[in-house]
């Protein structure tokens, strides 16, 4: 859920917050933070003020910093109890609750995100998560597109940024392109977290479609033939 439509410009808190805690079940609540040590009002009072309307008792609440979920990994642990982050922006605590639902470390998670704009929304957009104001679920990504993720997450230990994976990146933007996909961010994006890309990463694939869309004319060395949608399509039907 996106800040505003929790809040509502001040009139929806208290609803919205019922609708969450109905989701994420009974206390004690977890509120994953950027750090504990500036939980106040002061330093992050909209981490505070949300923290104090989905859980009004006090004592129902369980503060602690993101980067802790990055130890139920390494431990083989499992937070069966539902873990709600709020307001998460930082690329390294991103990528500490991705490794964390990959490993299947966090039962269930809801995440309160400051702007509709911010990465994390797109990435669980990716993983098709509900999207608690709406009820709904951002459509799976087209399997074709998926496809063509999965080469450019096979490039992932390059970079993409430059040399072969940015070869790739724009390539297959631009031949996906050619046949109607749109030249977007988003579309890309969701379809690399879907099939589980990296924040970090992710952020090389954004400025370059970023760049596409905006008409710059990259250079690059040629990864693929020409006609490598239609080799995909072909290799996609004979899967099914």
């Amino acid at each position: 859920m996106v800040r505003e439509d929790w809040g509502q410009h001040g009139t929806a808190m208290i609803p919205q917050s019922a609708v969450i805690r109905d989701w994420i079940g009974d206390p004690p609540y977890l509120f994953a933070v950027t750090d504990v040590k500036k939980f106040d009002h002061d330093d992050r009072g909209a981490d505070v003020e949300a923290a104090q309307f989905i859980a009004p008792e006090e004592p129902d609440r369980i503060v602690f910093n993101i980067r802790e979920l990055g130890g139920l990994e390494r431990d083989d642990k499992v937070v069966d109890h539902a873990v709600v982050v709020l307001h998460p922006f930082g690329q390294h605590e991103l990528e500490t609750i991705r490794r964390a639902v990959e490993a299947d470390s966090i039962g269930k998670l809801f995440v309160l995100i400051w702007s509709p704009y911010d990465t994390v929304r797109t990435w669980l957009d990716g993983l098709g998560a509900l999207n608690l104001h709406t009820r709904e679920a951002v459509p799976a990504s087209d399997p074709l597109l998926l496809a063509a993720a999965e080469m450019i997450q096979n490039e992932d230990y390059n970079g993409l940024g430059s040399g072969r994976g940015k070869d790739a990146v724009v390539q297959l933007v631009r031949a996906f392109a050619a046949e109607g996909y749109p030249v977007a961010p988003d579309t890309w994006l969701r379809a690399y977290f879907a099939v589980g890309g990296s924040f970090h990463h992710a952020e090389s694939i954004e400025k370059l479609v970023k760049e596409m869309k905006a008409g710059t004319r990259h250079r690059v060395k040629p990864r693929y033939r020409d006609n490598i949608v239609e080799i995909m399509r072909e290799q996609l039907a004979a899967k099914n």
